[in-house]
């Protein structure tokens, strides 16, 4: 009798085939439902951090719109606009709009906005007047002295900026964040073995966390204070407020932390002289920005910045040094225990 193979390799084959088409059919299906789920997860996910960026950038930004979009009247000057940060970012301006400082009133750092206008201004003594800020009249002894001071660093830019200070026999001061890792750390003990000031500008120069409160500013002081020392050697006791003392971001009572420092032993240093070099101006407008206001002062403070996106500054450096030097009866010096403070808002104490 002869077996039927034929047909039943057919029917198992025909099995077969309706497994696959079934198992490929459950496949799809939950491909089709996989693939749309996960990226819709994956777009949830970048959704809510593109929304943290922006959140980030429009506040970051209110700041440069209130700089850029208004000039401020700062002792009835019509050319000094607010001006620091920091970091972080701007963009480039004429020299009529920089923060520049054409009367005898200081400048705002360019890193935030903050109006000058109204506050209560402690500046080093004015070229025309000897009357010190106590309004007792104070001597002058005929010299006038031009501190170089630097916010951000230490950078890339830091040898080349110490390089060509030490090619000029002049001094400076360094107004550092805390920056971790060895090459930082070396840049910080050269500026300290090199005679130059070694001031703080905070540690993490994060507004939003630096300025939320007196206890987080006190934080970020102390683990600078402390990480410098670690490095250096150096107990630090000059301050620059990122934005500088008259800014309007912080959330503390400026005149708190003011006294704090006070508290501390610290003195804090604004400037006089500002030099925008933060706002993506060339070199020959950053000399230019400088030499206007150093002649106005008996003691002059400068603002720079020790940062690897402006290039420019390191550039103007030398020019501004010999310019400088040239002045009659003129000594580029760091700051120390003897300088008088130029502070945009005096302690209130």
């Amino acid at each position: 009798m002869a077996t039927n193979t034929g047909g039943h390799g057919q029917s198992t084959d025909r099995s077969r085939r309706i497994r696959f088409l079934r198992r490929l059919i459950l496949v799809s299906i939950a491909a089709s439902c996989l693939i749309p789920t996960g990226f819709c997860i994956f777009l949830v996910i970048k959704n809510i951090r593109t929304n943290k960026m922006l959140d980030k950038a429009k506040s970051e930004l209110s700041w440069y719109e209130e700089h850029f979009g208004e000039e401020t009247l700062a002792g009835g000057d019509p050319d000094n606009p607010d001006a620091d940060a920091s970091e972080d970012e701007t963009a480039d301006i004429a020299v009529q709009e920089t923060d520049e400082t054409e009367d005898d009133t200081p400048a705002v750092d360019p890193e935030i906005s903050s109006g000058v206008a109204g506050e209560d201004v402690k500046s080093t003594e004015d070229e025309s007047s000897d009357e010190a800020p106590d309004g007792e009249q104070e001597e002058w002894d005929g010299i006038r002295r031009v501190y170089i001071t630097f916010d951000d660093g230490p950078s890339s830019s830091t040898n080349q900026i110490l390089d060509i200070l030490d090619s000029y026999g002049v001094k400076a001061t360094f107004f550092v964040t805390g920056k971790e890792g060895e090459e930082n750390e070396k840049l910080y003990r050269r500026i300290a073995a090199g005679g130059h000031t070694l001031g703080m500008h905070s540690y993490s120069h994060k507004y939003s966390e630096l300025y939320e409160s007196l206890e987080s500013f006190s934080a970020d002081l102390h683990k600078l204070q402390t990480y410098l020392y670690e490095i250096t050697g150096v107990w630090s006791e000059y301050y620059r407020f990122p934005g500088g003392s008259s800014n309007t971001v912080s959330r503390a009572p400026m005149d708190q932390l003011i006294n704090y420092l006070d508290l501390e032993h610290i003195t804090y240093f604004d400037w006089n002289v500002a030099s925008s070099d933060d706002s993506g101006i060339n070199k020959d407008v950053i000399v230019a920005n400088v030499m206007t206001g150093v002649p106005k002062f008996h003691e002059a403070i400068i603002l720079l910045h020790d940062a690897a996106d402006k290039p420019a500054t390191v550039e103007a450096l030398p020019e501004i040094i010999e310019q400088v030097q040239a002045l009659d009866n003129t000594v580029i010096v760091p700051i120390t225990d003897d300088t008088l403070p130029v502070q945009h808002i005096s302690n209130s104490q």
